[in-house]
């Protein structure tokens, strides 16, 4: 992600996050330079700086000619965060009763979905969570990981020591896992594959087949404290 596509990830438009770059990187200038800085119609860069102002993201310095201001990095970020923790307070109080599905196997795809359905995961376990994967992916998701392992039961099974704080369990395998396998409170599982290109995973809660990987993956780990005892 780049600078213009964070900005719009936070509401400005296209034009908004061009006009807006090109007064940090400028200074203070008039709507036509901007247009002439940007390359864009006048008509268009002074709707966009019109509506930057109304929102807030630059400000007019009064003199012989009105000369526009984008505001500070600082004040953007700060401003962004505002904004945010508002808008997820509306979600949060006006989200509609959902009817819970019972669909038992859904289908995960894209690698940017598939990464936020683990986080997700991880970050809403209640209890206790399994993990059967490679170290390359759990680096993936380590800060959600830590973020729990003091309160939740986190035991992990891959082909290297991780240092993921005292508190989550290790299993070492002598041959490095396929994919990855997650088990979610025993009431939950996503399996699937990272990798960039066709990344998918399938997430289920048909009990069958929570047990039947929860109960190879307290075997395998049996067999690892065996071994090493």
């Amino acid at each position: 992600m780049n600078f213009h596509e964070a900005l719009q990830k936070i509401g400005f438009s296209p034009l908004e996050s061009t006009a807006y770059i090109t007064l940090c990187k400028h200074g203070a200038l008039t709507g036509y330079e901007v247009a002439k800085l940007s390359g864009i119609s006048r008509s268009n860069i002074y709707a966009a700086l019109y509506s930057l102002q109304d929102k807030g993201m630059c400000n007019i310095s009064e003199g012989e000619s009105a000369k526009y201001v984008a505001i500070s990095k600082e004040e953007l970020i700060l401003s962004a965060k505002r904004n945010m923790e508002d808008t997820l307070r509306e979600l949060d109080i006006h989200f509609p009763d959902r009817l819970d599905v019972s669909e038992p196997y859904i289908t995960i795809k894209g690698y940017d979905n598939v990464l936020s359905k683990i986080k997700n995961s991880i970050l809403l376990c209640r209890s206790h969570l399994y993990i059967l994967s490679n170290s390359a992916y759990i680096d993936l998701f380590k800060e959600e990981l830590i973020a729990i392992g003091t309160n939740k039961k986190v035991t992990i099974l891959c082909d290297k020591q991780l240092d993921l704080g005292s508190h989550i369990i290790t299993g070492i395998r002598n041959k490095s896992p396929q994919g990855f396998h997650i088990i979610i409170d025993t009431s939950s599982v996503i399996t699937g594959d990272l990798k960039h290109e066709g990344s998918q995973c399938l997430y289920s809660t048909n009990q069958s087949l929570v047990r039947m990987m929860r109960e190879s993956f307290i075997t395998e780990l049996e067999i690892i404290n065996l071994t090493h005892s």
